[in-house]
């Protein structure tokens, strides 16, 4: 009889342990199928990002209000290089979180050395300060910044 009980707990311990991967397994797949299903959707609106970002401002000429839009959508993004030329020959002024170097090619965007190099949004349309005051009727050039084929930033330059 000894033998007999033993065989059973052995039995039924195994069962048990089935059971057990049977409930993980139910439960890992649907939660892999969800990360990957979450991945594609993130990889789709990265490129479409990357779609509007180019056909609104791949070489394109652009007024002084879509420059501003433009900051103020994109102003926290932390992936995003956001450069102003405010006045024509002027300096370049970074708004993004990251910063770029003033050309349209970057490797990757640079960290700032001190905050106040970033640019504050109220910079934009403060006329006071005419290194930074973009007016909305002003027509500026448009270029996409890119490390490689990646589109990382925009440069706005001042026609």
């Amino acid at each position: 009889m000894d033998n007999a009980q033993k065989a059973i707990m052995i039995g039924v311990g195994l069962f048990i342990t089935i059971l057990i991967i049977a409930a993980v397994m139910l439960i890992v797949t649907p939660a892999i199928n969800l990360i990957n299903g979450g991945a594609a959707k993130l990889n789709n609106l990265e490129s479409s990002l990357v779609s509007a970002l180019t056909a609104q401002f791949d070489e394109q000429t652009v007024n002084g209000n879509q420059v501003i839009a433009a900051i103020n959508q994109y102003y926290y993004d932390q992936d995003m290089i956001l450069e102003v030329q405010a006045v024509k020959s002027g300096t370049i002024k970074d708004y993004g979180v990251i910063k770029g170097n003033g050309t349209v090619s970057v490797n990757k965007g640079l960290s700032y050395d001190d905050e106040a190099e970033r640019g504050k949004l109220s910079d934009l349309t403060n006329s006071s300060q005419s290194e930074t005051y973009v007016p909305i009727n002003a027509r500026f050039d448009a270029h996409l910044i890119k490390n490689g084929d990646a589109v990382v930033g925009i440069l706005f330059q001042r026609k």
